[in-house]
């Protein structure tokens, strides 16, 4: 652990260690609330915009989704997961050539999230255009603030309609979508602003969606960068699970927390850190701690246990984590077993990077196979 400060002038401390990370990832006295930063939040590059709370309002606002993200009800999108993926790669399979990012990882998790939030069919393609524009576009013809602006007056409307249906008695299936259900607990309750709603329909397209397109991405290339491990992976696929786990050690997109804030003094690796200090948890550098991780910096797709931190730890876990998780396994699956002959189509040097708040991806991966195999 060392303090660092930036020649802006904003001071942190870099946690750094896997132990000291952990344990500042479980520690009350660290605030995850954007606010307490001030002025800071502004000129920080490390600051995420999500909606980042303290108990008791992240436990309330939390406990409204995560049923959303069970291991049982994402295993029941499996299935359509794998026809969503199917359908991606049939478009590219005739041509021998594709961009993983904007032809698979990227429409993968809109596609399924629409679905998840309960889009109307009609409004899905344009949506699935629309907020991948929002999330991966930093430059154009509008700012990312009024792109987001639009997501959010979206959801908005969407949400009015919902409660509209409700109000009305719309039958609803048997596992209504997420805002349908979200809508009957704000009237059931009174504990859910019409803000906190929007900001959760936002939250949950972002949660899952980054998450997931960076992973792929990321998981690819790291693969091809490798190809030892990516011949071992070819010839036992059921190494799947454990390699997704080892891509996330290696390459995860987040190389570290959103900043927390001191509340009280607290003690983080036998370093007493003062109250009011911003505090930095690096976590690609405490996944490759070597007091931890057995040649930390080779990546090994059979490693285990492998108790990775690149969705965080504690309370603030990823909340897409479950689903980023089943949708590489799905993508990556999918073109290693369809597409023979697949191979990275650029110069690693030559590809270029995207910063969203603190996660990281690839703006595009160009990939060649061979034509015409990849048809179902």
């Amino acid at each position: 652990m060392r303090h660092v400060r930036e020649e802006s002038g904003f001071s942190y401390w870099l946690i750094s260690r896997y132990a000291e990370s952990r344990q500042a990832l479980l520690a009350r006295e660290l605030s995850n609330d954007p606010r307490r930063l001030g002025h800071q939040v502004d000129a920080h590059h490390a600051y995420s915009p999500m909606a980042n709370n303290d108990p008791p309002d992240h436990t309330r606002l939390r406990k409204l989704v995560s049923h959303c993200f069970t291991r049982r009800r994402i295993a029941a999108l499996e299935p359509r997961a794998e026809r969503i993926v199917d359908e991606l790669l049939d478009s590219v399979a005739p041509t021998g050539r594709a961009d993983v990012i904007s032809d698979l990882a990227f429409p993968l998790p809109v596609q399924l999230i629409c679905e998840l939030l309960g889009v109307p069919t009609q409004d899905r393609a344009s949506f699935g255009l629309w907020a991948t524009r929002t999330l991966s576009v930093a430059t154009g013809p509008r700012t990312s603030n009024e792109r987001s602006r639009r997501l959010r007056a979206y959801f908005t409307r969407l949400i009015e309609a919902k409660r509209t249906a409700v109000r009305a008695g719309t039958p609803a299936d048997e596992q209504p979508d997420l805002l349908s259900a979200l809508v009957v607990a704000q009237q059931e309750s009174g504990s859910l602003s019409d803000k906190e709603l929007v900001g959760l329909a936002v939250l949950i397209l972002v949660a899952g969606h980054e998450t997931t397109s960076n992973l792929i991405g990321n998981g690819l290339l790291t693969l091809f960068l490798n190809p030892d491990q990516l011949a071992l992976l070819q010839v036992d696929m059921t190494l799947m699970p454990s390699a997704v786990e080892e891509l996330l050690r290696f390459e995860g997109s987040a190389g570290q927390s959103s900043l927390r804030v001191a509340v009280d003094d607290v003690e983080i690796g036998g370093t007493l850190i003062p109250r009011g200090s911003v505090v930095n948890i690096g976590l690609s550098l405490a996944n490759r701690d070597p007091a931890v991780f057995a040649d930390s910096d080779t990546l090994d797709l059979r490693r285990d246990p492998n108790p990775h931190l690149a969705f965080g730890h504690g309370m603030h876990f990823c909340l897409g984590a479950p689903l980023a998780r089943m949708l590489t396994e799905k993508a990556l699956g999918a073109l290693l077993s369809r597409f023979s002959g697949l191979a990275l189509a650029a110069d690693p040097d030559d590809l270029e990077w995207r910063q969203i708040s603190i996660l990281c991806g690839l703006t595009g991966l160009p990939v060649s196979f061979d034509p015409e195999m990849g048809g179902t």
